[in-house]
C-alpha cells in the first residue's frame, strides 16, 4: 500500500527528491563531481569540492576561480544542489561545468527560486534565478533562439520541475500552472503563490 500511495503521489505530485536515489545511485557508477557539497551532505562516489575545510571536501577550489582543476571531458555526471546561487557568475559557472563534462553527461542543479524567502534570507546568495534562467543555453528555447549569444555552450533539458512553497506544494493544479504557464505565473502569481526551487537536469551537448 505504502509503495503504491508513493507511486501515485510522484505521478501527480513528482518532486526533484524523487531524483535524489537515481543521484545516489549513478554517483557510484560513473565518473561523478559533486560542486559545493556543503556539510552533511557530499555524495559517496563523487569527487566533492568546496572552498570550506570544514566540509572536508576531496578538493579544495574556489568556485568563483575559473578553469576549475580538471580536464576538459572529465566527469559523465555533475551534481550542483544549492550551490550556483552562491557563486558570481551564472554564464561562467555553467561554461565550466560543459568543459569538464564529457557528451551526454548528465547534470543536476538546485536553486531556490527568486519568489522564496530563502532566496533573500543567506547574505552569501549571490544570484536571483527564475525557472527560464537556464534557457539561454539549452537547444531550442525561444531563449536560446533570441539570446544564445551569451554562450557558446549547449545542453539539452530532461527534466525541470519547479517547486512551490509550503502549502501550495501540496495542490497539484498550482503545480500544473507553474510549469506549464511559468512566463503567467512568474509575472503575475509567483509573489502570492509563492516559489520554493527550481531543478534541472542538464544533458551536455558537444560536437
Amino acid at each position: 500500500m505504502k509503495k503504491m500511495i508513493r507511486t501515485l503521489r510522484r505521478r501527480i505530485l513528482p518532486n526533484w527528491t524523487d531524483e535524489w536515489a537515481l543521484i545516489l545511485e549513478k554517483a557510484n557508477s560513473c565518473k561523478s563531481v559533486q560542486l559545493g557539497s556543503g556539510i552533511g551532505t557530499k555524495i559517496p562516489g563523487c569527487i566533492n569540492i568546496d572552498i570550506n575545510l570544514e566540509t572536508n571536501p576531496d578538493v579544495v577550489h574556489d568556485l568563483n576561480e575559473y578553469p576549475y582543476p580538471y580536464a576538459d571531458n572529465s566527469f559523465d555526471m555533475v551534481v550542483a544542489i544549492s550551490i550556483l546561487e552562491h557563486l558570481d557568475d551564472f554564464f561562467a559557472v555553467l561554461g565550466q561545468i560543459h568543459r569538464v563534462s564529457k557528451h551526454g553527461a548528465t547534470v543536476h542543479i538546485l536553486v531556490p527560486h527568486f519568489s522564496s524567502s530563502a532566496a533573500f534570507i543567506d547574505p552569501t546568495h549571490c544570484q536571483l534565478l527564475s525557472a527560464p534562467s537556464c534557457d539561454y543555453f539549452i537547444d531550442g528555447t525561444e531563449i536560446e533562439k533570441n539570446y544564445g549569444f551569451y554562450t557558446s555552450y549547449r545542453f539539452r533539458l530532461k527534466k525541470r520541475y519547479i517547486e512551490l512553497a509550503g502549502m501550495w506544494s501540496y495542490f497539484p493544479p498550482l503545480r500544473w500552472l507553474a510549469e506549464k504557464r511559468t512566463a503567467f505565473w512568474e509575472d503575475h502569481l509567483c509573489f502570492l503563490i509563492r516559489g520554493a526551487g527550481v531543478y534541472w537536469e542538464l544533458e551536455v551537448v558537444k560536437n
